[in-house]
């Protein structure tokens, strides 16, 4: 009889390893055993964390021909799970391992991120330290880079620039010079990472106040006062303080308070009691400067500079102009008494629109006047400090040359005329 030839088939199967978790510090090796046995002989591929598969060796990964996998110069990247998975005609196994790195990657005054930008600032001609503790396994190194490009590893000690061993940057005598304001950049490094951070670094000085007043500022009541505090320095915040102790401690606006972006402080429709020092601050990190603005609010009674004399004879028909210029502050409002003790004013609201009399800037106008418009006439000038006055009397005649030619052409009539009682009256 013919022979029968049989074959056994076995399932893969992944002999037990001590070892399927592994720690190992940055730089070093490490071996995971993948002995698979069954019938036919199991192939073997490596899964690594990253989801590549691997079956045979390369110049970070050595596979071994039972299976085992030799990890060399271990990354940080290389932490996580690799699996081994064995694979015949028969079927598969997996077995996992996991690899943790023994360290920790640099980081710098608590920060983990690279490029961390910090702002720092001096005083000019004094001494500045700039920290820089960086933590990590195994310790990193620290090196700063100076604006000018120029390394310095810790420890180092300079002249007037020293790095001490914990990170710190030492600037001894600071100044205002392109190498010692910029960009200053503290790198840590050891097996397991890298980081830097970024300084931005500036040497600033006391702020000082430009503008500086002579003597008492002189403020005009109802109007507008500016006090101009315009400062030199760097990144200076101004304040100003009221005379009442109000405080304005940015660019705002507060009632009738205007602090601007410039520093000029603006007090809208001033009155009496806006008198007294301001004081405006301007401050840095590096000083105080202060400006003290004694302010005195003008303000008078009114004074009639140009008025009508005490009596005025004018003649009927012909327009009659009577000024009255009055001084004061607050500007005086002009009011006009008439014979009939009503009162004339400029808002015009006393008398119906269309009458003969017209009040235009203090002066009374009479445009039509007749002998019912003599007698008592008085200006009235006003604030809120006083007011002051000026009467006169005003009689209108008839024009001497009419007169003239009634008498001599009419000579009846104009006797009768002066004597009759409507022209008495």
């Amino acid at each position: 009889s013919p022979h029968l030839l049989s074959f056994a088939v076995i399932l893969p199967h992944i002999q037990h390893s001590d070892l399927s978790y592994g720690k190992v510090k940055p730089g070093g090796n490490v071996r995971f055993d993948c002995k698979a046995i069954g019938e036919p002989k199991p192939k073997v591929i490596w899964m690594l964390p990253s989801k590549d598969t691997i079956t045979a060796s390369n110049e970070r990964y050595l596979v071994h021909a039972n299976g085992s996998l030799d990890i060399r110069n271990v990354k940080l990247a290389d932490a996580g799970e690799y699996v081994c998975m064995a694979h015949n005609a028969a079927g598969k196994e997996n077995k996992v391992y996991k690899l943790d790195i023994d360290g920790n990657p640099p980081i710098i005054n608590g920060f983990n991120q690279n490029r961390t930008v910090l702002k720092n600032t001096a005083v000019k001609y004094t001494r500045k330290l700039i920290d820089c503790k960086a933590e990590g396994d195994p310790a990193p190194k620290i090196t700063w880079i100076m604006p000018d490009n120029i390394f310095l590893t810790a420890p180092y000690y300079g002249s007037r620039i020293n790095v001490h061993s914990n990170g710190t940057l030492e600037i001894r005598n600071v100044r205002p010079s392109d190498t010692d304001t910029g960009k200053y950049r503290c790198a840590a490094k050891n097996k397991v990472g890298y980081i830097e951070k970024l300084v931005i670094f500036e040497v600033i000085q006391k702020p000082y106040i430009l503008t500086r007043p002579k003597g008492i500022i002189q403020g005009i009541f109802g109007q507008s006062l500016f006090l101009h505090c315009l400062t030199d320095g760097i990144q200076p915040s101004i304040s100003w303080t009221m005379p009442g102790g109000f405080v304005l401690a940015r660019p705002q606006v507060s009632g009738r308070y205007h602090l601007m972006e410039n520093g000029t402080l603006v007090v809208h429709e001033t009155v009496i009691h806006d008198r007294g020092n301001y004081v405006c601050r301007s401050k840095n990190d590096a000083g105080e400067a202060v400006l003290s603005v004694p302010v005195v609010i003008i303000a008078y009674p009114p004074r009639i500079t140009n008025g009508p004399p005490p009596t005025v004879r004018r003649v009927a028909g012909v327009p009659v102009y009577l000024t009255c210029v009055a001084n004061g502050i607050p500007t005086p409002e002009v009011n006009w008494e008439l014979p009939d003790r009503s009162i004339l004013s400029t808002t015009g609201k006393e008398r119906p629109v269309g009458s003969e009399l017209l009040h235009t800037q203090g002066t009374l106008i009479i445009r039509n006047p007749s002998r019912a418009h003599s007698g008592n006439y008085k200006c009235i000038a006003f604030n809120y400090l006083g007011r002051d006055t000026r009467p006169t009397y005003m009689t209108l005649i008839w024009p001497a040359i009419l007169i003239l030619l009634l008498y001599n052409c009419l000579p009846n009539v104009l006797k009768r005329l002066f004597q009759s009682p409507t022209f008495d009256n």
